[in-house]
């Protein structure tokens, strides 16, 4: 079996297992979102730290995984999409941040010149 593999079946069902009884299936829902997470920040190799991203990635998704319902859609899917999402937003938001800096460091080098 790949190691990088999620099995949809599988995660739907440690999902609605999860949903029922947290406590019991927290770590094996724990692990298939950190393969998730990890395979997406690999494969689009966005610009943001992989750690940080991981971090608010996991944050997400344990907040929304009671949303989940499987009549909606897979639960790959829907997990990849809000997670792609996110990490489009982190992008933007680094994108801009690291910006302001540049701009403020320009208009204060006027001022030692």
């Amino acid at each position: 079996m790949n190691n990088h593999y999620i099995d949809n079946k599988r995660f739907e069902e440690i999902i609605l297992l999860y949903q029922q009884d947290p406590e019991t299936y927290e770590d094996d829902l724990v692990s298939l979102f950190d393969l998730l997470i990890t395979n997406i920040i690999e494969s689009f190799r966005f610009k943001v730290d992989p750690d940080d991203a991981k971090q608010e990635c996991f944050a997400l998704v344990l907040k929304t995984v009671k949303n989940f319902k499987p009549r909606k859609g897979t639960a790959f899917n829907y997990f990849t999409t809000i997670i792609v999402n996110n990490l489009k937003l982190l992008y933007t938001r680094n994108k801009k941040y690291n910006q302001k800096i540049e701009n403020y460091i320009e208009r204060k080098k006027d001022d030692f010149i």
